[in-house]
C-alpha cells in the first residue's frame, strides 16, 4: 500500500483490491492470527495447569464479559466507518477523527454500564474484582478500534495483527510471571489489561503514517451523525455479543465450576480458529462495500470467493479437531480430556459459524439492519431457552448441542435469506457441499486407520481432507499458485 502523510486524503491512498493483493493480505492475516491463537492457547495451558480448571473457567467467564464491554466501545462504529471510508476515501482523515471523538464519549459510558452489569450478576467477590479491573482494558481497545478503521479500509489489517501478536506474546510472559508469584484471577485480568495497552501502543506506531490520534475539526454535528449511523449496528452487535457469551453465562449459573472449565477449554480451542478465519471476513467487507451497489457482479464474485475460501479452510480445522479432540485437550491439561465430546460438537459449530461470520457483516452493506436486528433478537432468546433446557437434561454438553442447533437455524439460514432477498446474492453452494463430503471421508478414514485420538490422527485428518477436497474439486490449485506467486501486484 502506498502511504501518505497524515491529513492527506487522496483517494489513491486506498489500493485497488487485485486478486493477488487480496489473497496475500488474507494469507498474512491468517498466519498472524494463527500465531495469536497459539499464544492464547499457551496462556490457557499455563492457567489450567497452575490454577486448575475451575479458575480457568472463571477466567474464561470474565473474558466473555469483556467481549460485551469491548462491543460497547465499538457499538457499530468500525463497520459503518470502514464502509464510509471505502466509499469516500477523500474524507478519510475527517471520518477517522470522528471515530476518535466518538470513543471519548463511548469509553466512560461503556465502563459505567459494564460495571453495573458485573455487579448485577452477583458473582463471587474475586470474580467481580477481576472483571472490574479487566474492564480497564476496554479503554485501550477503544484506541485500537480507531486505527482498525484505517487498517481495514486499506486492506492492511496485517499491521493490526502484528501489533496484537506482540501483545499476545507479552501476555504469555505476564501470565507466567503472575502465577509464579502466586497471583490469582485478579492478577490474570491485570495482565490482560496490560497486554491491551501494548496492543494500542503498537497500533499507534504502525498506523502513524496514515493517522495520528486527533479530534481536530470534529463538530458536534459530526458526532451526532456518526452515532446515528452506528446505532442500529451497535444494537445488533450488543445482541450478538450476548448471543456469543450466553452459553458461558448460563453454565456459570446452572453448572459447576468444573463443567464451566470443561466447556471453556473446548471453546477456547475453537475460538482461535474463528479468529484466524475472521481474516476472510475482514478482507471481504471493504471490498464488498466498494462494489455495492454499483458493480453487483463483482460484489457477488467477492462474496462467493469468500464463502468458498472460508468453507475450505474451516474444513481443515474441523477434521483435525474432531479426529484429535483428546490430543488437543490433553495439550492444555490431561484433566480436560473428558471434555472431548464437547470439543467435537464445537468443532462442527466452528464450521457453521465460519460461514455465518463471513457473510453476516455483508448485511450492513446491503442495509438490512432492521431485519438483522429482528432475527438476532430471536436467536438470542432461542439460544437461551434451548441451552437452559438441554443443560438440565445432559449437563454442559447441552450448551454445545444447543449452540450448534441455534446457529444453524437462527443465524446462518436467516443470513443467507436476507442476503438473497435484499442483496440479490445467489450463492453457489457446490464447494461447501464438496467440503462436507471431503470432511466426512477424512474423518471416517482417519478413524479406521487410527482408532483413538492421538497426534497422528490430528495430523492425518487434515492431510486426508485436503486430498479428498482436491479430488472433489473444492481446492482450487490456481488460487494457491496466485497466493504464492512472487511479484504479483
Amino acid at each position: 500500500m502506498t502511504g501518505h502523510a497524515p491529513g492527506n486524503d487522496a483517494a489513491a491512498a486506498i489500493p485497488e483490491p487485485t486478486a493477488a493483493r487480496v489473497l496475500r493480505n488474507t494469507g498474512a492475516q491468517m498466519a498472524g492470527r494463527m500465531a495469536i491463537a497459539l499464544s492464547r492457547l499457551v496462556v490457557a495451558a499455563i492457567i489450567v495447569r497452575a490454577l486448575g480448571a475451575g479458575t480457568f473457567g472463571e477466567y474464561a467467564l470474565v473474558l466473555g464479559l469483556l467481549v460485551f464491554a469491548e462491543w460497547l466501545v465499538d457499538f457499530g462504529t468500525t463497520e459503518i466507518f470502514v464502509r464510509e471510508v471505502s466509499r469516500e476515501p477523500a474524507r478519510q482523515t475527517h471520518l477517522v477523527r470522528t471515530v476518535a471523538a466518538l470513543k471519548l464519549v463511548q469509553v466512560p459510558v461503556a465502563m459505567v454500564v459494564f460495571a453495573g452489569i458485573v455487579l448485577a450478576l452477583r458473582y463471587p467477590d474475586h470474580v467481580v474484582r477481576a472483571a472490574l479491573l479487566g474492564g480497564a482494558s476496554a479503554a485501550f481497545y477503544a484506541g485500537v478500534l480507531v486505527f482498525r478503521v484505517i487498517f481495514k479500509a486499506h486492506l492492511a489489517l496485517e499491521r493490526e495483527v502484528a501489533a496484537e501478536l506482540v501483545s499476545a506474546l507479552a501476555m504469555i510472559a505476564l501470565v507466567a510471571a503472575a502465577v509464579r508469584l502466586g497471583g490469582g484471577l485478579v492478577a490474570l485480568l491485570a495482565c490482560h489489561a496490560a497486554s491491551r495497552a501494548i496492543f494500542l501502543a503498537l497500533c499507534m506506531a504502525f498506523g502513524r503514517r496514515d493517522f495520528r490520534l486527533s479530534v481536530a475539526g470534529v463538530a458536534a454535528q459530526d458526532l451526532k451523525r456518526g452515532a446515528a449511523m452506528s446505532l442500529p449496528v451497535g444494537v445488533i452487535g450488543l445482541l450478538i455479543a450476548l448471543y456469543e457469551m450466553i452459553d458461558i453465562l448460563l453454565l456459570s449459573k446452572l453448572g459447576t465450576a468444573v463443567e464451566l472449565g470443561y466447556y471453556s477449554a473446548a471453546q477456547r480451542l475453537t475460538w482461535p480458529i474463528l479468529l484466524a478465519l475472521g481474516s476472510i471476513a475482514g478482507t471481504l467487507y471493504p471490498i464488498a462495500a466498494r462494489y455495492w451497489p454499483a458493480d453487483q457482479a463483482r460484489f457477488a464474485e467477492a462474496c462467493q470467493r469468500a464463502l468458498d475460501a472460508v468453507a475450505l479452510l474451516a474444513g481443515v480445522a474441523f477434521v483435525s479437531a474432531f479426529a484429535g479432540a483428546e490430543f488437543y485437550l490433553g495439550l492444555l491439561d490431561p484433566a480436560l480430556i473428558p471434555a472431548s465430546p464437547a470439543l467435537r460438537l464445537l468443532a462442527l459449530l466452528l464450521f457453521v459459524k465460519a460461514v455465518s461470520a463471513t457473510l453476516g457483516p455483508v448485511l450492513y452493506i446491503v442495509r438490512t439492519q432492521r431485519q438483522t436486528l429482528l432475527f438476532v433478537s430471536v436467536a438470542v432468546v432461542m439460544k437461551a431457552a434451548v441451552i437452559t433446557l438441554l443443560v438440565f437434561q445432559i449437563g454442559y454438553l447441552g450448551a454445545a448441542v444447543g449452540a450448534l442447533a441455534v446457529e444453524v437455524v437462527f443465524s446462518t439460514l436467516p443470513t443467507i435469506y436476507l442476503l438473497r432477498r435484499h442483496g440479490g446474492l445467489r450463492l453457489d453452494w457446490s464447494v461447501v457441499a464438496r467440503v462436507g463430503l471431503a470432511s466426512a471421508a477424512a474423518i471416517a478414514g482417519t478413524s479406521a486407520l487410527l482408532p483413538g485420538a492421538s497426534i497422528a490422527a490430528a495430523a492425518l485428518a487434515p492431510v486426508a481432507y485436503l486430498a479428498f477436497a482436491a479430488a472433489l474439486g473444492a481446492l482450487r490449485v490456481a488460487d494457491v499458485r496466485l497466493l504464492l506467486r512472487r511479484g504479483a501486484p
